[in-house]
């Protein structure tokens, strides 16, 4: 059933008059106050502005049509990426989801009861036939967060979102504390297309939560372009920032918990 049914909208107001809706970046309860009033400001101030495509000079690209955005993977961003994934917070990925909708295609968003609804955006969906999320590392948490986001994005966008259409060849290995060319060895033939039929001649938006080096991003578009594909565009919520692209054997430690 879609996400965005009536019965499922209907089930998610009734769940939030005993689990009110909270804040995906600080956990505070908003109920059905649009914006957190506590996390407003910081999030204006980690906005990567005036553009928000990855540059190939700080981010490793390989054959991306391109990369983008709305946010720096720093403060609230951060902690709220971070507070999804490992405080079994999976609302809050949809949320996220909703302001990457906003910022990064200009999608509408409106309150309905207690959620926030993002609204379609007319001729969006001329620039992509699909939306494939990255898929999880594993199953211990029970849900993939790149997915959840794509969700709002499906409704925003207009076109179909195909969960399981990139799966794992091989179990993650940890990236967090290692250099770039460690990394790319880790993902390399790391992903397959489970259905090159749903893929093939098409254009594909890639989502994910956060961009790091880029080497994910980078080993996804690969397998989908060898399954067909015709174009690949990678859209997550954050990115770390980089005054250069990082020495090869520069250890990167942006996902480790600390809270």
């Amino acid at each position: 059933m879609d996400y965005y049914s009536v019965p499922r909208r209907l089930l998610r107001g009734a769940r939030q008059l005993v689990y009110p809706r909270r804040c995906p970046f600080c956990d505070q309860v908003l109920g059905s106050v649009p914006t957190c009033p506590d996390c407003a400001a910081e999030l204006e101030e980690l906005r990567r502005k005036p553009g928000m495509r990855l540059d190939a000079s700080q981010h490793y690209l390989g054959r991306l049509a391109g990369a983008a955005a709305p946010f720096r993977y720093e403060g609230c961003v951060r902690r709220g990426v971070l507070h999804t994934k490992y405080h079994a917070a999976p609302w809050a990925a949809v949320e996220m989801g909703v302001w990457l909708a906003k910022l990064a295609f200009g999608s509408e968003v409106r309150m309905s009861g207690a959620e926030l609804l993002p609204e379609l955006v007319e001729g969006m969906s001329l620039g992509y036939d699909c939306i494939v999320p990255v898929p999880a590392s594993g199953t211990a948490r029970g849900y993939n967060v790149p997915q959840l986001m794509a969700l709002p994005l499906t409704r925003a966008l207009g076109v179909p979102l195909y969960p399981e259409a990139l799966g794992r060849t091989r179990a993650k290995q940890h990236q967090a504390g290692l250099p770039f060319e460690q990394r790319m060895a880790n993902v390399a033939g790391a992903f397959r297309v489970t259905d090159p039929d749903r893929i093939e001649g098409r254009k594909v938006l890639l989502v994910d939560d956060v961009i790091t080096t880029g080497a994910t991003a980078a080993a996804c578009t690969q397998a989908l372009l060898a399954a067909g594909a015709e174009s690949v565009f990678a859209i997550a919520l954050a990115t770390v920032e980089f005054e250069a692209f990082p020495a090869k054997d520069q250890p990167l430690q942006e996902n480790e918990p600390d809270f």
